[in-house]
């Protein structure tokens, strides 16, 4: 385990970092405020729990996907100055732009859930980001509100930059060597194909959780929300995943108070289709069909959620 005190205000890291102040701890690790010594450069610092990644080979490939990702050049992808595998205490580690907002997930907690109009738009700059990925290679994986983060451009218009790129796929792969049970990802976003575990997840499986993020943001809470919460059985859960929905969303959406339209089902339907193939073709077509859809909307706009508090 990494030292505690190499991370205190002031401590260098990498030789070239200086750590700044701690900005939060999760299960993956812990994210810091640091500055490049000689540019004066702030970013993030975020520092893997260094059991994450045990064998050589994933800590090799790990810094490979770091790098890629710093390639990507998307206004909706954060960028990424720095990365690898510390030496002194086997943590990978990425160095990212200081980003100034929150994540979406927080957005849902403030405002319950959100107005259709930000919903499109969200998540249309989250699919050029994505789409820049895809067709670099790099499938993410582990989609949610936690990891599509919303900050301001100079004049105040909304910029939302899609995080962690390349991290759920080594680590889970870093998980199934060590034969562990860890969930690695987050269920009620996973596309049945990495539930069953499929050697070869493609981008349709992040068209698949940008779905489920959409009915999210719309509707304040997952769509399987209802399938854990009966049980509490994530094996449970799982299996209700790989089968598909049994009820439209608008239904579900209706418990919560939210009216969508049956053209929201069918994209749905698609969007989220358990075979991979029926999905969209891309990222960027998949939330134009969600613009159409809610365009063929034939609900009065006095009956609509306009995304206030539930």
């Amino acid at each position: 385990m990494a030292d505690p005190e190499q991370f205190l205000p002031g401590r260098l890291f990498q030789q070239r970092w200086t750590i700044v102040r701690c900005l939060g701890a999760g299960g993956m690790g812990s994210l810091y405020e640091v500055v490049h010594q000689r540019t004066k450069k702030r970013a993030a610092l975020k520092v893997m729990k260094p059991e994450l990644i045990e064998s050589r080979e994933l800590k090799e490939r790990f810094k490979q996907e770091t790098m890629l990702t710093a390639s990507l050049d998307s206004d909706h992808v954060v960028s990424v100055f720095d990365g690898g595998v510390d030496v002194t205490t086997g943590a990978p580690y990425l160095v990212m732009e200081l980003l100034t907002g929150w994540d979406l997930h927080r957005e849902l907690v403030r405002l319950k859930r959100l107005p259709r109009a930000d919903v499109v738009e969200y998540l249309r700059q989250s699919a050029y980001g994505l789409s820049k990925a895809h067709d670099a290679g790099i499938v993410h994986r582990d989609l949610k509100p936690e990891n599509l983060f919303l900050t301001r451009r100079d004049d105040g218009s909304p910029c939302v930059k899609v995080l962690d790129f390349g991290i759920a796929k080594i680590v889970a792969e870093s998980m199934s060597r060590a034969n562990t049970t860890r969930s690695i990802g987050t269920p009620v976003y996973m596309a049945p194909e990495q539930i069953r575990g499929e050697g070869t997840i493609g981008p349709a499986a992040d068209l698949y959780a940008l779905a489920h993020v959409a009915f999210t943001l719309l509707c304040g809470m997952p769509y399987w929300t209802i399938e854990y919460a009966s049980t509490k059985s994530l094996f449970a859960l799982l299996r209700a995943i790989e089968l598909g929905p049994k009820e439209p969303p608008s239904a579900r959406a209706r418990a919560r108070g939210v009216e969508l339209p049956a053209s929201f089902d069918a994209w749905f339907q698609k969007a989220s289709a358990n075979d991979p193939l029926d999905r969209h073709d891309d990222a960027v077509e998949l939330v134009g069909a969600l613009q159409a859809a809610f365009d063929r909307d034939e609900t009065p706009p006095t009956q609509r959620d306009l995304g206030g508090s539930a």
